[in-house]
């Protein structure tokens, strides 16, 4: 028995669950599954990052992926479908991960003692300990 305004209506899904496939310094990708009743699509799926814009979506698709993203920032992902009168929507907060750099360090005003070849060594960690608090 449908409701006399909603005659062609399907029951809009209970919850909507994301699921993260891929979260990189520049990316992240996700898919979500409606849960209970009808995933009727479209969904629409935004993107909001501490600064910038945000970015939205219209699919039909349950996955999608944001690119060129800020590393080592925050983001809020949201889902949300539609159906007759009632929304459904799940958001999910995500950090991307850090850039990685390499480089090598030269210490030179320090003279180079055997004991610090042993990583377990007391000499080894009371250096380790100076070399952080200085950077």
């Amino acid at each position: 028995a449908f409701h006399k305004n909603f005659p062609s209506c399907f029951p809009a899904p209970v919850a909507l669950s994301i699921q993260l496939l891929k979260v990189s310094s520049t990316v992240i990708q996700f898919s979500w599954k409606p849960q209970g009743g009808t995933g009727d699509s479209p969904y629409t799926v935004r993107l909001r990052g501490a600064s910038g814009e945000p970015q939205e979506r219209i699919l039909n698709e349950t996955s999608t992926s944001f690119e060129n993203l800020l590393s080592g920032s925050q983001y809020r992902i949201s889902v949300e479908v539609s159906t007759c009168s009632k929304n459904v929507s799940t958001s999910l907060t995500v950090q991307t991960a850090a850039a990685v750099y390499r480089g090598t360090t030269r210490i030179t005003n320090e003279v180079f003692k055997p004991e610090y070849q042993n990583k377990s060594s007391t000499e080894f960690k009371e250096f380790e300990n100076k070399f952080i608090m200085e950077v």
